[in-house]
């Protein structure tokens, strides 16, 4: 990676994964000019991840579900920090699937409602009441979870 500084190589002198955010934090130092500063790798899920719609792959889009943790949370005093969380959680939870990397959108679901129920049940409810994938036998499953 380039300097922000001055653009010359740097080198990475200390590295950690972040669990809750699935990315590695890296500290670098420039070889050239020795400034020091910190960068966030993070894995690509729109070209990682798919999802099966209408028959053909679309692109997993991490701000599609960022937006549906939030409406369900809306009523939350920390509803941005919260979705945030909630969304990398579920994103792990995606992650471990043996599906991947073509998912479909009921199992998407499923994982969201999930981690939203042992989160907050009313966002839960919300977030159920929202998707008629959750209807019916899928919505039985998730509620004994």
């Amino acid at each position: 990676m380039k300097c922000i500084y001055c653009g010359g190589e740097t080198e990475v002198t200390n590295s950690r994964a972040q669990k809750r955010s699935n990315q590695i934090w890296r500290r670098r130092q420039c070889l050239h000019c020795k400034s020091i500063f910190t960068t966030h790798e993070a894995i690509e899920l729109s070209s990682s991840l798919f999802v099966e719609a209408k028959g053909s792959p679309k692109p997993f889009l991490t701000d599609l579900l960022f937006t549906e943790v939030l409406l369900a949370l809306q009523d939350r005093k920390n509803c941005y920090v919260e979705a945030r969380e909630i969304t990398s959680t579920v994103i792990r939870q995606l992650l471990s699937l043996p599906d991947k990397p073509l998912l479909k959108p009921h199992q998407i679901s499923e994982v969201t409602a999930n981690v939203l129920k042992h989160f907050n049940r009313r966002a839960w409810l919300r977030y159920v009441a929202e998707h008629d994938s959750l209807q019916g036998p899928a919505l039985q499953r998730v509620a004994r979870l």
